[in-house]
């Protein structure tokens, strides 16, 4: 037995069936499909202190601090804050962070040197304790040093530390202060001290970092898949570092939503949790429909095509110059489309919108696109989904059930205040 229920959206029709269940909508809810539907993120909890930053360019060096705090330097986690990285760097800071440095790069033969809290003898003690040789004063010759080290005060470094210096500041390592200076005379504070470490060790491939892409989470587990196509379940430790993308920016976050898709930055620790975790936002956000190669879609008409397009449902307009959205219904999808011509205005409504000018879908906002005079020459449709935005959306729900929703759980997504009843077994 089939049971099916009519309904009316935007001033369109559709028939949804389900068998063998009979759902009786109360009310279908246009917000609820897959445009609008998220998953029931995967939220991971941290319970580390947050460092206290107040300056934007700490953000990166939060990062490092926590990659060579999970390598094994030790970095007093409990003085990490603005102020103590950019206060000075002391003697034995460097003696401990440089020695850390080496044993990572098994390089049992490196000693510290007594002072290399400034730049240039910081330099070539940074790259003893990671090559263990004097490879950047063999590699480059003095007409690349000179090249690279034209800043304000490169007179100021000694001549045995040049090749060092360059390499470092060539290769990013090393970072200049605004003015494009280095000032080769000054101490370094302990942030520039750690970020170039941090950078050298990451750039090396020395601090065990794995990077893959989140999965969906299931049954209470995180999954995260390797660049290799394998996936990987984990366990993320209760006083995990925590980080997220805003923008070009990373923060240090208390917890992370995790919906699947995000491409993810971790660290394994000895005990076999992960102890490191930096998560960038899905690509696709968190709707459920996220999976669909047609969940964002774009269409570029010039001004000739959409007036042919819609020569038979608009008439007596002339040429048209705009077009305007007049009203949108309760999914947010348009249902009334304005059309300004030089004779006058029409109007475009219901299902027939996205028919006339071919799109996928009427959920959508228009970009136009000018001439040199100043003219609409074109427009750009910039929309989501693809379908009549009646009903369940079929690759919605494969998504959810992706995260692991029942049966009833996905149509009560979709539909409010239903009851399901078997009608036969």
């Amino acid at each position: 037995m089939r049971m099916a229920r009519r309904y009316e959206s935007d001033g369109m029709r559709g028939v949804s069936e389900l068998a063998p269940w009979l759902f009786l909508p109360r009310r279908w809810d246009p917000r609820k499909p897959c445009i609008h539907s998220a998953f029931a993120p995967f939220t991971i909890k941290s319970s580390r202190d947050l460092f206290e930053l107040k300056d934007e360019k700490d953000l990166t060096v939060a990062r490092d601090v926590a990659l060579l705090a999970v390598n094994g330097v030790s970095v007093p986690m409990d003085k990490v804050s603005s102020a103590w990285l950019s206060a000075h760097v002391t003697e034995s800071e460097v003696r401990e962070w440089l020695s850390s440095t080496a044993r990572l790069f098994r390089n049992a033969s490196f000693k510290p040197p007594e002072d290399a809290t400034k730049p240039p003898a910081f330099s070539t003690a940074l790259v003893a304790a990671v090559f263990g040789d004097t490879r950047a004063d063999i590699l480059l010759n003095n007409a690349d040093v000179d090249y690279v080290l034209s800043l304000r005060d490169a007179e100021q470094i000694p001549e045995s530390n040049r090749a060092d210096v360059a390499m470092l500041l060539r290769d990013g390592h090393l970072v200049l202060f605004a003015d494009a200076t280095l000032r080769p005379k000054e101490t370094m504070s302990r942030g520039r001290v750690l970020h170039a470490i941090s950078s050298l060790l990451e750039a090396r491939g020395l601090l065990g970092i794995q990077k893959g892409t989140a999965r969906p989470a299931v049954s209470g587990s995180l999954i995260l898949r390797s660049s290799k196509g394998k996936d990987q379940p984990i366990i993320v430790s209760r006083d995990a570092f925590l980080f997220r993308n805003f923008g070009e920016n990373i923060y240090q976050m208390k917890s992370l939503a995790v919906v699947g898709g995000e491409p993810a930055t971790f660290h394994v620790g000895a005990k076999g949790s992960v102890d490191y975790l930096e998560v960038r936002p899905a690509p696709n956000g968190a709707s459920a429909e996220r999976f669909s190669p047609f969940t964002n879609w774009s269409a570029e008409l010039s001004v000739g095509e959409v007036q042919a397009r819609l020569g038979r449902s608009v008439r007596g307009v002339g040429s048209i110059s705009d077009l305007r959205i007049a009203r949108r219904g309760s999914s947010r999808r348009v249902i009334d489309l304005e059309v300004i011509g030089s004779q006058g205005v029409g109007h475009v409504r219901g299902g027939r919108i996205r028919t006339a000018l071919g799109l996928r879908e009427q959920l959508f906002v228009i970009d136009r696109l000018y001439g040199e005079s100043g003219r609409v020459t074109g427009f750009v449709f910039i929309g989501r989904g693809w379908g009549h935005g009646v009903g369940m959306c079929q690759v919605g729900a494969y998504g959810l059930a992706r995260q692991g929703f029942t049966v009833e759980q996905i149509l009560k997504a979709y539909y409010t205040g239903i009851e399901l009843t078997r009608l036969y077994n």
